[in-house]
């Protein structure tokens, strides 16, 4: 019996320290996107983050066709291809459009686009989408339309980029303090 304790207690502590606490990540701003190019960072050597689970998922039909990315399932009689993007999945800028930026989780021509968002969310980087209905919006992935929704939120547009903590300290530690001289 103790050992069974034991055992249950070493798997929850295990498996507790895996989990991402959303404290350890800031949400990407307009003000830090400014702050890094001041500081001649190339955001696309910044480890870009989402912070709610993102579904898209494309209605093709009631034949099953080709899909390379995500799974295909039945759904009221049509296939359906699905692509899920967990929060706190990693991701790298693959390019910079004005103000989009163009964000793939896996490597391909797999990229979401994220840019500053209206509203309350005007100055964070948030899923950038159109045809906006119901708390969902399409957007471009995989060369293809899909119905982006929120796994975790309400609204789609509630989803942000964010980056980890220690990453920012990182970054805003790569400057160098001088020790200044003296007449000899």
């Amino acid at each position: 019996m103790t050992f069974s304790l034991a055992s249950m207690i070493f798997l929850f502590s295990c498996s507790s320290s895996r989990k991402t606490s959303r404290d350890s990540f800031v949400p990407f701003t307009k003000d830090l996107r400014q702050k890094l190019e001041r500081d001649n960072i190339d955001l696309k050597q910044v480890q870009f983050y989402i912070d709610q689970k993102l579904i898209l998922s494309r209605n093709l039909g009631d034949q099953k066709v080709e899909v390379s990315s995500g799974v295909v399932k039945l759904e009221n009689g049509k296939f359906i291809n699905e692509v899920i993007v967990p929060a706190f999945t990693p991701g790298v800028c693959e390019s910079i459009d004005n103000d989009k930026l163009m964000i793939s989780f896996e490597k391909g021509n797999n990229n979401v686009a994220f840019g500053p968002g209206s509203g309350y969310t005007f100055n964070q980087y948030v899923l950038y989408g159109t045809e906006w209905r119901n708390g969902t919006a399409a957007v471009s992935f995989d060369s293809n339309k899909f119905r982006a929704r929120c796994g975790t939120c309400p609204d789609v547009a509630s989803v942000t980029l964010v980056i980890r903590k220690n990453e920012l300290d990182k970054i805003e530690r790569k400057s160098r303090v001088l020790k200044g001289r003296t007449i000899e």
